[in-house]
């Protein structure tokens, strides 16, 4: 029997190893809208002549951009990012393993496609072609 997903504190599914696709564009409306989508795309440090607020505002959206993303993968996947705390690195991490273009990942979809097996008498087609997605 499956496991139920974990719940999101987000308005969408956290990323479960096969929504990886939906899950990278919502995600980057969260960390866009947290004013953190800048840490993903650009590399700028802070200022040095920046204030002492500027600083803890820069720090503080630093952070959080590492922790939207934590927030957003299930349980199983934190090992992959257990070794960083910055946000664009666990970005990268998250899409190595999970972008259905990496041959690591294209592997890993050959591997379970070839592990599918219908079983009519514990789910229906419909059930099995869900978790054929």
């Amino acid at each position: 029997m499956n496991m139920p997903a974990e719940s999101s504190p987000f308005a969408f599914p956290k990323l479960d190893g096969s929504n990886y696709t939906s899950w990278k564009e919502d995600m980057k409306v969260v960390l866009m809208d947290r004013g953190c989508w800048s840490f993903i795309v650009e590399d700028n440090p802070c200022p040095e002549q920046a204030t002492e607020k500027e600083k803890f505002e820069y720090d503080w959206r630093k952070q959080r951009c590492y922790t939207t993303i934590y927030q957003g993968i299930e349980r199983k996947f934190l090992p992959l990012i257990r070794y960083t705390t910055d946000g664009k690195e666990a970005w990268n991490i998250l899409k190595t393993n999970f972008e259905p273009t990496s041959k690591a990942r294209l592997a890993v979809l050959i591997d379970e496609f070839f592990e599918l097996k219908f079983n009519p008498v514990e789910e229906t087609i419909g059930i099995f072609l869900q978790a054929s997605r």
